[in-house]
């Protein structure tokens, strides 16, 4: 039998296999976007001034891909002057070992322009965030005041990358909803803080 002929017939059962595992349209595809690209990292913040009974944190993000990325954090408004990084949620669990989602409080309403928050991170790069309990709240268990009592939490951030639309984009920035923005989801570490208040 000729080779060509023998490496023929394998390559067909090979791909009738495949279409039988997988029928059409539903062969899985590898993520353009791997989770390892991006690294996101919660600390305590000791150089914050801090007032309050709750400890300031930091969150840090990590391009460890081996290219540049672009990040949609969320929105501005004012032409840049307020950010609103809302991409980001926060998972605290309490004492009892109850998790809540805290989302970032945002503006009463928007009266004017609002623009995408873009973010550029360069390979091997860092970006940096303070993060401030006291501009949070739980919004899907609907506690606006939620009250810290005294005793250990976990602190988990977790990043939403998503595109910016055609429709986010106003009339004279539209080349921004072309740029290959990073899409999937990243968590951070759990990280213990205490509250003794």
């Amino acid at each position: 039998m000729d080779i060509r002929m023998s490496v023929s017939k394998t390559l067909k059962i090979s791909s009738l296999v495949v279409c039988l595992i997988f029928p059409a349209g539903r062969i899985p595809q590898a993520s353009s976007q791997p989770s390892h690209e991006l690294e996101m990292t919660m600390r305590l913040d000791a150089t914050a001034n801090n007032q309050s009974k709750l400890p300031k944190f930091r969150m840090e993000m990590r391009n460890s891909a081996e290219h540049d990325l672009i990040l949609n954090l969320g929105f501005t408004l004012s032409n840049g002057r307020r950010q609103y990084p809302n991409a980001f949620v926060l998972m605290v669990i309490d004492p009892q070992g109850k998790s809540r989602q805290f989302d970032l409080i945002g503006p009463g309403g928007v009266a004017g322009r609002m623009d995408p928050l873009i973010l550029p991170l360069l390979v091997g790069s860092t970006f940096s965030l303070p993060v401030d309990l006291e501009k949070y709240w739980a919004a899907a268990s609907k506690e606006f005041e939620y009250k810290f009592q005294r005793g250990t939490y976990s602190l988990e951030a977790r990043f939403i990358g998503k595109a910016v639309s055609s429709q986010e984009a106003n009339l004279d920035v539209k080349g921004i909803a072309l740029m290959p923005y990073w899409t999937g989801t990243v968590n951070s570490n759990q990280l213990p803080f205490e509250v003794s208040k």
